[in-house]
Order: structure tokens, then sequence, then C-alpha cells
């Protein structure tokens, strides 16, 4: 018996399992006299027990709240309006903070602040053929003294886009074509050290494959390779976790784009040396995913809760579920008790904690709505300071 309620309680949150009126809790309870108090103490010593072994039953779940700070018009209940902002996807901190929102459909990125104020004009991003009219995906920060640009200094900011351009930006109103391969379709990019050298490493979802640059931009040659891949998976986005570069895999599509449905989605741990970890994610709750993030402590609100958690982005239906280090499910996050959703979810980041302009316990999103017509920027914070998260 010790073991099925064990096993029931891990199946609910605290607050569903105690809920007088569940069927469980109505079964336990239709018996009278010793076995009704033997049964209500042995309750409550094995949901004490799993509590103990697992922290995330120890909080009631309660409230995200979702703000956005700048949108392409007022529909959104934005702080701010940027008509400049289209199809907002990955995001990028300086060490400062200001967030460098890539807006995929206006071929720019965008700098704003806490407030979603403009702090300076956006970047323009090259296209393969021109000096304008880019579609950057992901982006990434490089404070390294490598990957220099024509004039001589390194690039601060590094931007991927569906064309095949690899640009970077050091000054000026607009970035330079750094790399250019018109065969390729770049969703997503980061930067990581291998044995302390830093690597820029690219997601090129048309060719299947995780490209790697040294920082003079040559092609370097490193696997990447998982033999349990199917056939029509391909990497969709990269991410540096503590140091390990996270390879998210998204179903191939028709044309360049991405299928959606229930379980399309697998997610990898690699060494930046290209070999392979461990699959992180198989499928379940994945679906075309994108963003991903580890969350600091901070962000949950409570002194106790694993910090070990990452949270994915799923572009196919707008959820942000979070997992624990193993993989394992743990809940999606929540708005008054219903999953949240934003529709054409790209980018989940937080702020460095170094950040002054931006707050670093926020986690930022970007996102595309509308079949990617429009584009939303903001942020999703606890509603109070005793934050967990249910299935």
């Amino acid at each position: 018996m010790y073991q099925y309620i064990s096993m029931y309680i891990r199946s609910q949150s605290i607050s569903n399992f105690f809920n007088p009126k569940s069927i469980f809790m109505q079964k336990i309870f239709q018996k009278n006299g010793f076995f009704k108090i033997a049964s209500a103490f042995l309750l409550v010593l094995v949901a004490l027990q799993a509590c103990k072994k697992n922290p995330h039953f120890s909080h009631f779940t309660n409230d995200f709240q979702q703000v956005n700070l700048v949108a392409t018009n007022n529909s959104y209940g934005a702080l701010a309006v940027d008509p400049a902002l289209l199809n907002g996807w990955g995001i990028a901190f300086a060490p400062s903070g200001p967030a460098w929102v890539s807006s995929n459909g206006a071929g720019l990125s965008n700098i704003y602040n806490a407030s979603g104020s403009t702090l300076r004009p956006p970047v323009t991003i090259p296209a393969s053929t021109s000096p304008t009219g880019g579609t950057p995906t992901g982006a990434v920060f490089n404070n390294n003294t490598g990957f220099r640009l024509s004039n001589g200094n390194p690039a601060r900011f590094i931007f991927a886009s569906e064309d095949g351009v690899i640009s970077g930006w050091n000054s000026g109103n607009a970035a330079e074509v750094a790399k250019n391969n018109s065969a390729a379709v770049y969703k997503g990019i980061t930067i990581a050290k291998d044995e302390g050298v830093p690597f820029l490493y690219v997601a090129n979802f048309i060719g299947k494959k995780v490209e790697v640059y040294d920082t003079l931009w040559n092609s370097v040659n490193k696997p990447f390779i998982d033999p349990g891949i199917p056939a029509d998976y391909s990497p969709f986005n990269v991410q540096n976790v503590d140091g390990k570069v996270y390879v998210v895999y998204a179903k191939l599509g028709t044309g360049v784009d991405e299928a959606h449905g229930p379980g399309t989605g697998i997610v990898d741990i690699y060494n930046p040396n290209g070999t392979l970890v461990k699959r992180l994610i198989s499928h379940g709750e994945l679906n075309a995913p994108w963003g991903i993030t580890w969350t600091p402590a901070s962000f949950w609100g409570a002194t106790n809760i694993s910090v070990n958690i990452i949270l994915v982005g799923n572009f196919g239906n707008g959820r942000i579920n979070a997992y624990d280090e193993s993989g394992s499910f743990l809940g999606p996050l929540r708005s008054k008790g219903k999953p949240i959703v934003i529709d054409g979810l790209w980018g989940l980041s937080f702020a460095p904690v170094t950040a002054t302009a931006i707050n670093p316990n926020w986690l930022f999103f970007a996102a595309g709505p509308k079949d990617e017509s429009d584009g939303v920027f903001g942020y999703i914070t606890p509603v109070d300071t005793d934050m967990s998260i249910s299935k």
C-alpha cells in the first residue's frame, strides 16, 4: 500500500492529492474507525517522504505572469509599440544587459531596455546578396578577441540568418557578412569553448548538421553525431548551457520549415568538441522546440528548489516546459493555473547577472505571432516569491 500511495503522490501535485473531492481521497476515507485514522496518518507520512525526495512537490503551484514589453502594434497590450519588430526570434545580451532581439521579418536587430524603450537605432542585418534585407534568427554576444570584422575589431554580436549568412557587428548601424553560404538555412547560433578555445556553432537546418567555425571564421570539423536521431530530424537550434552545447532538433517539414505536432522534437547534450554526452529529451511534450535556457534559482523564488532546471520553448504550441537535469518532464509554466501559451514562441533567455539595464531574474522571450507576421518581446516572472512547477 505504501508503494502504491507513493507512486500516486508522485503523479500528482500535492494540492490535487489532498483535495477531499478526489477519487483517491474518497476511497481512502470511506472506511471507518481505526483504518480511517491509520490511513490518514500513513498518507501524511508518505506525502512528507515524497516531498523530501522531490523538492518540486514541497510547494503548492503558484502563478507566473507574462508581460509584453514591445509589440508590432497595440493589439498585444505591450508597454511599447515598435512596427520594426517583426517575427521576434533570437535574444542576446551584452554584459550590461540591453536586449538585442532579432527581427526576422524586418532584417534588423532591435535593442531594448527593461521598459521596452529603444536604446539606439536598430542594426541592419545583411542578406546574401544585399547589405539589407537579411533574415536573422539566432544571435550571440561575443566577449572574445577573435571573430574579427573588416575594421580589425572583434564582432560583439554575431547573427545567423535563414538565407545562409553569418554576420557580425561591432559599430555603426549595420552588421557585415562574415560567412555567406547560400545553400544553408541557419536557425540558431552560439559560442562555446573547447579546451579553452572559443568556437562558433551554427545550426544548419536544411543541411542537417551543426557547423563549427574558429575565431578566424574557418570551418572546423567536429562530429555532433547522434546515431539515434531519426533521418527526418535536423538541428533547429544550438545553445551554450553551462559550457555544454545543447542541440535542439526539430522534424523537417515543407521547404525550409519545421513540422509541428506533439512529440516532434529531441534535445541532445554535446561536449564542445562535438562528442555526444547524452540524449536529454526525446519527443514527449516537445513540439517544434527552439528556445532553451537554464534557469537561475532566483527565478523560482524558492530557496530549496533545484537549480538544475532547463526550460524548453515550443514554437509548435507556444508552451514553455520545464525539465530536470535527467530530462524528466516537470510541467509547463502556468498563469492562473493554465499553461502559458505564446503564439509563435522563439527565443528564451535570461540576462547575465552583470546586467544593469535589464533584470537578470526575468525570463525574456521573443515571438512571431500570427504566423510570424507580427512580433512580441517580453518577459515572464513569478507573481509572488513562492513558486513551483506543476504537471
